[in-house]
């Protein structure tokens, strides 16, 4: 019985996305209301949602979402995009390395490849459709460009994969998963970057004009501080992954360490939204409350829905873990002795699949607590486990064809043909399973962060 309601909930989205047309966030949130009526909980339905609300992860990830509207709506991403653009606008098909070192940047702070696509994707694909990119290879770049950001830190997806990891494995840090986050970051960007460098050859894409991108000097002079922001939010973790144990644990307790790392997970984002607006009224700009609100709260781009979706996929948890569906699950799926081949290769495809029509933090909440003991038990490091759950949900699911939210947002702003586009995405899709598969197998180093 406790697997129908999760049959239940994937028909309801499908539906209610495919054939009704509503929002994913008031989906997800209406497939809440209703699993919890037809499954008789009605009337605890305040307790789910109290209990949702007191979780501080969810506060952690609508902190880092609001750093990311605050960071792009503030200007400072555009600081970033012409640094980039002035050192690698040069070479051969330059827009479009543009769009895709800019896009994931983007992309680590607002936390959603479809509103990351929308926001960044208006700007960068017709900038590479007058670079000589054809309308369809634009529209592939910036979905796949999009789709990585989710996974690259401070993205709020990584904040959810570790609590969830630290119910199983309370042992590592949330920093020591942050390091990890970075070294698999590393390797999705290079093969994005790879593809885009077959793919621009073969088609012949000229570099951007000299006329149209600042030179290094001058983009650095105008935009440095905006490279700042990064050191901001990385040092203190990397701090915390080097010295959690030997320097705040020793000193002050095991309490005070987890202590210490929640703090970071709050505070930092505050601290680095409060430097953004200090940087840009200190380039005499006027910073207005009444447009940030705006930009948080409309449209399905915007951080509100964001929010609303993450806090609905909280509360499915929540009613799951009432009555029953994640003990079910887990227990149906102990037994398994799954080797690590199989693991690699076939569980890929199974949460791409889900990815594609499925809130991807939702599908994370509901499964990596399962997926993690059968992923360790194939031999796979824990945390390497769930952070391929946040790769395989979040940057591959919202870009694969027939369902593909991020696909469907860059073809809109591109006009591009959808035969042409999805042959290219395939092209995209696959070059990530097998990433994926490899990483899986153990076969792709991570620079000594699976400790």
């Amino acid at each position: 019985m406790e697997w129908l309601y999760f049959v239940i909930l994937i028909v309801f989205v499908v539906v209610m996305f495919t054939i009704v047309r509503r929002p994913m966030y008031e989906v997800i949130f209406l497939a809440f209301v209703f699993l919890t009526v037809i499954s008789g909980n009605l009337g605890k339905i305040g307790v789910y949602l109290y209990n949702t609300a007191s979780n501080y992860m969810l506060f952690s990830i609508a902190v880092f979402i609001i750093f990311g509207t605050i960071f792009e709506k503030t200007g400072i991403i555009s600081d970033m995009i012409n640094i980039i653009t002035a050192l690698v606008g040069r070479f051969s098909g330059g827009a479009g390395y543009v769009a895709l070192f800019g896009s994931a940047a983007m992309g680590a702070l607002s936390g959603t490849a479809p509103g990351n696509a929308a926001a960044v994707g208006v700007i960068a694909i017709p900038a590479m459709k007058r670079a000589g990119f054809s309308a369809e290879l634009a529209a592939t770049i910036e979905m796949a460009a999009s789709a990585l950001g989710p996974i690259i830190p401070p993205a709020g997806a990584i904040v959810l994969c570790h609590s969830i990891l630290i119910t199983l494995y309370p042992q590592y840090t949330f920093s020591q998963f942050w390091l990890l986050a970075w070294a698999m970051s590393f390797w999705l960007l290079l093969q994005r970057f790879i593809t885009l460098y077959f793919l621009i050859k073969r088609n012949h894409v000229a570099p951007i004009p000299k006329e149209e991108r600042m030179t290094v000097r001058d983009a650095l002079r105008e935009g440095w501080r905006s490279l700042l922001l990064p050191v901001i939010i990385f040092i203190p973790f990397m701090f915390d992954a080097l010295c959690n144990d030997s320097v705040i644990a020793a000193r002050l307790g095991e309490e005070a360490a987890s202590v210490f790392t929640n703090i970071l997970l709050t505070v930092l984002p505050s601290v680095a939204s409060l430097a953004v607006i200090l940087l840009y009224i200190r380039k005499g700009n006027r910073f207005s409350f009444k447009a940030l609100v705006n930009s948080l709260v409309g449209g399905e781009g915007g951080s509100a829905p964001i929010i609303v979706m993450a806090f609905a996929g909280f509360a499915i948890t929540e009613l799951f873990t009432d009555i029953g569906v994640d003990a079910s699950l887990s227990a149906s799926l102990a037994g398994l002795v799954i080797p690590r081949w199989f693991v690699a290769i076939v569980i890929p495809l199974i949460f791409t699949f889900l990815g594609m029509f499925m809130e991807p933090m939702s599908i994370v909440s509901m499964f990596l607590g399962a997926f993690i003991p059968i992923a360790t038990a194939a031999g796979i490091h824990p945390m390497l486990a769930a952070m391929t759950m946040n790769v395989m949900c979040l940057a591959m699911g919202p870009m694969t064809p027939p369902f593909a939210l991020s696909l469907f947002v860059c073809m809109s702003i591109a006009e591009s043909d959808y035969q042409k586009t999805v042959k290219i995405t395939v092209v995209w899709c696959v070059a990530q399973y097998i990433l994926t598969v490899l990483i899986l197998m153990g076969w792709i180093p991570m620079f000594g962060t699976l400790v």
